[in-house]
């Protein structure tokens, strides 16, 4: 296939066949097996809405370094806490509210529709709305795939071409999705196929990525593989963000369906594996640093000081009016224990002050140097 002439001839979803062998049948139940493992113990979670405050703006950082959109841990949380988010800051803060957009549309009727699909797109690609339109037989109006290697750009792949045709074949992808009765892969590898067709479709004019990356995560929460939206891939992707562009590129003659099939099945499950780890660490932080081994180290009544960080392991950072059982003299006084700890960091902006969880946020750090 020439990587510059629109792929018009793109194979509708529910006509393919991936071949389900036993390697990739096999690879699927192991990825449902993590994947279901992360969901129990996120519900075992005493503040499970703490990974909703956390992982969603991590997805949304890494998802947006895909797209060369780089912020930082410290500069995403000090901008949300203190409300002076930069720019970058703010396109992370808008992929959230986009998949959050998804999640209620879920909610609501359990199914998204194409509709549904560029409503969650708007969200953070306000300039540019709703389904291509690429003007006819200009060449300048194609929207292209490509990828920067070495610094230089190659494009890797032409999407189709007319808006009718992107209708149709994102129609048929959703029919191949919820269509259980008639379309019997594992639904894992439904999930899959439908991220490799909807990037291959590429119906936007930017932003193509995060929102296919946001529906991942809609099906998985809408096959009930997952009750919170807690599993995201980007972070995975950008670290092998060649392996997924070579993967992509694959011939359909090559088996390259069931290659990315494969590939994202991988993503998926060492995703769940990593989000298990952070899931583990964040209930280890939790127990140690309300444990009467560390309350007997400050001073004060231990049951304020144990409502006080009950509160602090809830969110990534809190303000003193969180703490509205205890007189503000007191809360203030056992926040600023806390930083003397180690375990918050004061941030002034004005008169307001936010503290920010420097033990939790610390989760991440290494995740940061990992996919600078």
């Amino acid at each position: 296939m020439n990587a510059m002439v629109p792929n018009n001839g793109l194979a509708l979803l529910t006509t393919r066949t991936v071949g389900e062998t036993t390697r990739l049948r096999r690879l699927a139940e192991e990825t449902r097996v993590a994947i279901e493992l992360l969901n129990y113990q996120v519900g075992q979670m005493p503040s499970p809405n703490l990974l909703l405050d956390l992982l969603p703006y991590q997805e949304a950082r890494g998802s947006s370094q895909i797209e060369n959109i780089v912020t930082t841990n410290d500069e995403l949380y000090k901008g949300l806490a203190l409300g002076e988010c930069t720019e970058t800051a703010k396109e992370v803060v808008r992929y959230k509210t986009a998949l959050f957009a998804g999640m209620d549309i879920l909610k609501a009727r359990g199914v998204l529709s194409v509709g549904d699909i560029e409503t969650i797109h708007a969200q953070f690609s306000a300039n540019a709305p709703g389904l291509r339109t690429n003007l006819p037989g200009f060449e300048s109006s194609l929207t292209r795939v490509a990828r920067v290697k070495n610094g230089v750009r190659e494009v890797i792949y032409t999407p189709p071409h007319g808006k009718p045709l992107l209708q149709r074949l994102l129609l048929d992808m959703l029919e191949y999705v919820y269509n259980d009765e008639m379309y019997l892969d594992h639904p894992l590898i439904k999930i899959a196929l439908a991220h490799m067709q909807f990037e291959r479709i590429h119906p936007f004019h930017d932003g193509n990525g995060r929102t296919g990356r946001i529906l991942n995560i809609l099906f998985l929460c809408q096959k009930d593989y997952l009750a919170l939206p807690v599993l995201y891939a980007s972070g995975e992707i950008l670290r092998r963000r060649e392996a997924y562009y070579a993967a992509f590129t694959v011939p359909e003659e090559e088996h390259g369906a069931a290659r990315f099939v494969e590939f994202m099945l991988g993503i998926f499950q060492d995703t769940a594996r990593r989000t298990l780890e952070i899931v583990n660490q964040i209930g280890k932080l939790t127990a140690d640093y309300t444990s009467d081994w560390f309350l007997d180290q400050l001073k004060g009544r231990k049951s304020d000081l144990k409502k006080v960080l009950t509160t602090v392991f809830s969110k990534p950072y809190v303000r003193i009016s969180d703490l509205n059982e205890l007189h503000r003299e007191t809360a203030s006084r056992h926040l600023r224990q806390l930083v003397d700890k180690g375990v918050l960091r004061e941030e002034k902006h004005g008169r307001d002050k936010v503290f920010l969880n420097e033990v939790l946020l610390g989760i991440f750090k290494a995740d940061e140097g990992s996919t600078a």
